[in-house]
């Protein structure tokens, strides 16, 4: 019995760090708040790379992977631009959240998780998807990223050199 419960958290917990290039999306045009109550919108953002992190204040593997990605903004420095979306929380929450953090890139708020879940078919957070510069979703990786990786995956769809 024991045995099965152990398989079964293992199973979980490979299928929450799962990584899929999935279908392909095209391009994606969804609307968005910022945190300051501003509307933008993914379109703003073609001419150059995005990397749009999908996050919350209570997801754990968030909390981790954050540091992650705020060193790769820097590293990168404005060749790809990053824009963080919470998913969840509350403005205050949220603010409080990437205030600890440390983060230093664009950050807007998907509430009812409609750009993650209608537009991009995901399902878990964190979730990273990864633009170019015409705004086609070329890769969308459900589960934590480190530097390595996220760097790994923006060199392999020719975003960066």
């Amino acid at each position: 019995m024991v045995r099965r419960g152990v398989l079964a958290v293992v199973l979980l917990a490979l299928m929450a760090c799962s990584s899929s290039s999935g279908p392909s999306f095209g391009v994606i045009d969804a609307p968005f708040k910022r945190f300051d109550g501003t509307t933008g919108t993914l379109a703003e953002y073609r001419g150059k790379p995005v990397v749009m992190n999908f996050f919350s204040s209570t997801c754990i593997p968030c909390q981790t992977e954050m540091p992650a990605l705020e060193k790769v903004h820097q590293n990168l420095g404005d060749q790809v631009t990053f824009l963080g979306m919470d998913v969840q929380d509350t403005v205050e929450g949220g603010q409080a959240f990437v205030k600890t953090v440390g983060i230093t890139w664009e950050l807007g708020r998907d509430p009812t998780a409609a750009i993650l879940q209608d537009q991009l078919k995901a399902t878990k957070l964190p979730t990273t998807a990864l633009l170019d510069r015409n705004g086609k979703v070329v890769l969308v990786h459900e589960g934590a990223l480190d530097v390595d990786k996220l760097t790994g995956e923006l060199r392999d769809h020719n975003l960066i050199q």
